[in-house]
């Protein structure tokens, strides 16, 4: 992945950047063996290697996120605790924007398929830096629930354009432009907060907790569908 992270940086496309890159991922995969290196962490470590001065700086701020900023298990083997953000994103997408909602569940669109990249790589890959940086300031301070009021207003703010769509590519296309250039971080967060109103982190929690059981039931399901093909196949 180390090739794909931010292709033509003119630091981070390079031997020097891509080894620095590498010390950290690894590093942390060894601190922590149930994550070990999941996709969307080279993301995150990149940009953080970029703004921190050092590579332990770097290193000790991506302990902080994901053991202290996050929400656990995002990051393990079966990305549980992604998919539960999912699920706890769409109930509220239902909730803030019920027009959207219903709109892209008419057209069975499923809002992971552009969410959870966002997620994952914290908007690192889908924002600009200079946005995606102030998103982070935000993260820090006030936790988890950052990621969902940002994710709620990117949809918000394209509320008439999603709503004439007839396609699944064009909502897809329609995200991804309004994200690659979304260089005002005020336009953005002044929609995440004041327009998508307060969430308290006690009531993300509590959706979160509502979700756990039925995705563990499904990755437990596939888990052992999957065990069964490869019993077959002996």
């Amino acid at each position: 992945d180390l090739p794909r992270t931010f292709p033509g940086h003119p630091w981070l496309d390079t031997p020097e950047g891509h080894a620095a890159l590498r010390r950290v991922l690894v590093g942390y995969s060894f601190r922590d063996s149930e994550v070990g290196y999941c996709q969307g962490l080279n993301y995150v470590a990149a940009l953080l290697l970029l703004v921190m001065k050092t590579e332990e700086d770097a290193f000790w701020m991506l302990a902080v996120l994901l053991e202290n900023v996050l929400v656990n298990d995002c990051y393990t083997n079966n990305l549980s605790g992604c998919h539960v953000e999912q699920r706890v994103f769409k109930d509220l997408l239902a909730k803030k924007c019920p027009r959207i909602a219903a709109h892209l569940e008419a057209l069975e669109f499923d809002v992971s398929l552009v969410a959870t990249e966002w997620f994952l790589c914290l908007f690192s890959k889908s924002l600009p830096s200079e946005t995606t940086l102030r998103v982070w300031d935000v993260l820090f301070y006030e936790g988890a629930k950052v990621l969902f009021h940002a994710a709620l207003a990117i949809f918000m703010m394209k509320e008439d354009e999603l709503l004439l769509t007839h396609q699944v590519g064009d909502i897809i296309n329609i995200l991804q432009r309004t994200t690659h250039h979304l260089f005002d971080p005020d336009e953005l967060l002044t929609v995440a907060f004041d327009k998508i109103g307060f969430m308290t982190t006690n009531t993300i929690s509590k959706q979160r907790k509502k979700q756990e059981p039925e995705v563990m039931k499904e990755l437990d399901e596939r888990l052992r569908r999957l065990n069964s093909l490869r019993t077959d196949d002996k």
